[in-house]
């Protein structure tokens, strides 16, 4: 019996000591792994401290924020029927464009332009963007509290605000525009674009998608107001030399390196208490993870120790090869780059929770550089003409710089069609489609294009 209790008890040292050693084996890759990482980002030239990438504190009194903040609240605290006006004004500032043959969307689309058209008449409305005007004259913009703190919240506070508030801006150009009042509407745009580009400074990366987003709106703004006047010498300069600096991609770059640093790092390292309700919630802001039973087994199976410094690895390869791909000639989102990115992704539990935007980051990115490139080399073309009665031959009688497709590294196409033109890009596919532009639901599929004027639906 002893001897059988022996060999029980030796079994069971073997098994302990076998799995300390593949626990310990296990623990050195991981921290190996760790390290690696780590140097890459410092042989990148990433920085590597919080500090290098806190933004500084901005007075009240010189940032715009407050003053954006005022405006949505203004507009938030009025209650329609289907929401805040805010809200709404943001759901119907797309009507004016819609097109359809069917009569019965046709007359819906006329009902929700008389709507949008009377909510937009209303005193607090033009009070909302007047504060926005005053805020865009501000020289700083910062939502960013001071510290990463708040929750796995991606994206600063207000962020959606700002896309809604952006709407209404521009849809009151559009209806300057549509009375006549062409000069007030173009008086507009500086505003349009120094709202849109406010948030260049914030630190996380769902805060410049916002950003790029606002651009991407400013510019088929600006494309369709030249459907009804073009802009003056004056409105030209002064708008070129804003889209000028927003084709930029030094914001994205310092937003990763932020986010890493400010919100990644500092998750990595909380207690394994406040890890578990961190990452629980959902970072877009849906409902959040119940903490049941497959999702606390799932929990401990990431944040054991070896695993979990796995993935802290995993999360710092993720940041540094999106910065690359950032700094990069554009890479089709099937290239095995992406799919590198995906895996690591995918197969740790809190990179996914951390950077499920980030794999699509250059493809978002480009597409706002196409339309910034777009727009410039528009307008130029329509001074070109005032100048010269005519289309030029080619781009490069503008004199314009940076009008390079982001998608190929080639020159924007371009060609006089009559009395009008197209400039375009080729887009994801980076196939020339002769200008054939990409349908809504197939993005990618076709060229980004500019034609003016724009082609008329019978």
């Amino acid at each position: 019996m002893r001897r059988r209790s022996k060999r029980i008890l030796a079994g069971i040292g073997i098994i302990i000591i076998g799995l300390g050693t593949l626990y310990a084996v296990a623990l050195a890759r991981s921290t190996a792994k760790l390290r690696e990482a780590y140097a890459a980002l410092e042989k990148d030239g990433r920085p590597m401290n919080a500090a290098d990438v806190t933004p500084a504190k901005v007075p009240d009194e010189q940032n715009a924020t407050i003053l954006y903040k005022s405006a949505a609240a203004m507009l938030k605290a009025q209650v329609t029927q289907e929401g805040n006006l805010l809200k709404r004004l943001g759901e119907l500032s797309s009507a004016p464009f819609k097109k359809s043959d069917d009569p019965d969307k046709l007359a819906r689309y006329k009902q929700e332009v008389a709507e949008l058209e009377r909510l937009m008449a209303q005193d607090v409305v033009v009070q909302a963007i007047s504060t926005i005007e005053q805020g865009t004259q501000r020289p700083a913009c910062q939502f960013f509290n001071g510290n990463a703190n708040h929750g796995l919240s991606l994206e600063a506070p207000g962020m959606e605000d700002l896309r809604d508030l952006i709407r209404v801006v521009g849809t009151k150009v559009h209806f300057e525009a549509k009375v006549g009042r062409h000069q007030k509407a173009w008086d507009m745009i500086p505003t349009l674009l120094r709202f849109a580009d406010g948030p260049r400074n914030e630190p996380s990366v769902g805060s410049q998608f916002t950003r790029t987003a606002m651009i991407n709106y400013s510019c088929g703004t600006i494309q369709t107001l030249c459907e009804t006047a073009p802009p003056d010498n004056e409105d030209y300069s002064k708008i070129d030399g804003l889209l000028a600096g927003m084709d930029s991609v030094e914001p994205l770059v310092r937003a990763i390196d932020a986010e890493r640093l400010l919100l990644g790092e500092w998750l990595f390292n909380l207690p394994d208490d406040e890890l578990f309700e961190m990452l629980r919630k959902n970072p877009w802001g849906m409902k959040d993870t119940e903490p049941g039973l497959p999702y606390r087994l799932t929990f401990r199976f990431a944040t054991f120790r070896p695993r979990f410094i796995a993935d802290h690895a995993a999360y710092l390869q993720i940041m540094s090869k999106s910065t690359r791909l950032l700094q990069s000639p554009y890479v089709p989102r099937e290239s095995q780059e992406y799919k590198e990115i995906e895996r690591l992704t995918g197969h740790n539990f809190v990179s996914d929770k951390l950077a499920p935007m980030v794999w699509g980051i250059q493809w978002f990115y480009c597409r706002t550089t196409a339309a910034v490139r777009m727009t410039r080399a528009g307008l130029a073309l329509l001074q070109y003409r005032q100048a010269h009665g005519a289309w030029p031959q080619s781009l490069d009688a503008l004199d314009l710089k940076k009008v390079i497709d982001p998608f190929s590294q080639q020159p924007l196409r371009y060609r006089a069609e009559g009395e009008g033109f197209l400039v375009y890009s080729v887009g994801e596919d980076q196939k020339d489609d002769g200008g054939i532009a990409e349908p809504l639901e197939r993005r990618g599929s076709r060229d980004m294009i500019w034609r003016f004027p724009e082609a008329k639906t019978k």
